[in-house]
């Protein structure tokens, strides 16, 4: 099989989501042949791994916490534009290659490719609209982005949305959420401590490959100064954090899931990725949605049951105090991760 893949490149969840995926479909058949249309966070991350073709894609700016419709289409004037000119220079080499199949998250590059070529597209997303009604927090802005996410997914007949409680929908084909990396298939932690170097379990803040957890990374990085006996390690790209004894600071680590895996708690945005990873190794979580971003608002009122959710940053200092010391008070969710298979299974039925 041949697999075309387009990947968003905001951040480096969707990267590891659909990376989870090849890694499936190349277990069932390591003869698969997968290319990877992607741009900045995506390309950075498959550039050395899987033959890649670089496009243009999504700019999205923000430094407090809050998506700004305003910034997003100013700074996204020309793009569809772009994805005009992609789809022409791609329509050719993505012929040479002749995918069996087109696999997008949320690029509408995906369907139009899929259409001048002849194929099926698939969109794997994290959104669902269905539950737009029950989201806390909307606002005009969200309400863009659902018809916005609605109206690409209605460009395929073929959209799979891995979520932490999958069930029926006729619009809609939901899978249990995908995992990179199951904690069954790393040392313990033992081993891990000591290959990592660490005296203590951390609290791992992520923060993920867009600067909406700048403000944030500072914000931690003041309380850490009144913390001395916890050692925060923060994962965030392009983040500038002050010295602190007790904070280490990446800008993105292949093996991150060792320390999570190690770690004695989560501190995080709400992107589904990190969610299901936290999930998965049972660590406990405190999670900061992104204002106006309706995948975070609706993961955060998913799990308001089994984390810490907190709208806003004005007592920082006294609720992540509370977090710290209520860790055991936090109520687990146990999920499947079967995602990656489902996705495999449901592609293989529709190529026959």
């Amino acid at each position: 099989m041949k697999i075309l893949f387009i990947v968003t490149g905001i951040g480096y969840g969707d990267a590891k989501r659909e990376h989870a995926v090849i890694n499936e479909f190349l277990k069932r058949d390591p003869n698969t042949k997968v290319k990877i249309a992607c741009y900045n966070k995506s390309y950075e991350y498959f550039k050395n791994k899987f033959p890649v073709i670089k496009i243009t894609g999504y700019k999205i700016t923000g430094k407090k916490m809050k998506f700004k419709a305003g910034k997003f289409l100013l700074r996204n004037y020309f793009l569809p534009f772009s994805w005009i000119y992609y789809t022409g220079k791609l329509k050719k080499e993505v012929k040479k290659f002749n995918p069996d199949i087109i696999i997008s998250d949320f690029e509408p590059i995906g369907s139009a490719l899929a259409l001048l070529i002849g194929k099926k597209c698939v969109f794997i997303f994290g959104y669902n609209p269905e539950l737009f009604e029950e989201i806390p927090n909307k606002t005009g802005v969200t309400y863009f982005e659902s018809k916005y996410i609605e109206k690409i997914y209605g460009t395929s007949k073929h959209v799979i949305i891995p979520t932490f409680f999958p069930k029926k929908s006729r619009k809609y084909h939901f899978i249990d959420p995908i995992l990179f990396k199951k904690p069954s298939e790393l040392p313990n932690k033992k081993t891990l401590m000591k290959k990592l170097n660490l005296e203590k379990a951390p609290i791992l803040v992520m923060l993920g490959g867009s600067l909406f957890g700048k403000i944030l990374a500072k914000k931690i990085s003041n309380v850490a100064s009144h913390l001395p006996d916890e050692d925060f390690i923060i994962f965030g790209s392009k983040l500038r954090v002050k010295k602190r004894k007790n904070i280490t600071y990446y800008k993105f680590k292949e093996n991150y899931l060792e320390y999570l895996k190690v770690s004695k708690a989560v501190i995080t945005l709400a992107g589904q990725l990190t969610l299901t990873e936290s999930l998965a190794f049972k660590k406990p979580m405190m999670v900061f949605p992104i204002k106006n971003h309706i995948e975070q608002l609706q993961n955060a009122h998913i799990l308001r049951n089994n984390a810490y959710i907190k709208y806003d940053l004005s007592n920082m200092r006294k609720d992540i105090c509370n977090f710290i010391n209520n860790l055991n008070k936090i109520k687990q969710l146990n999920i499947k991760t079967n995602g990656a298979r489902q996705v495999v299974d449901y592609v293989y039925k529709l190529i026959k």
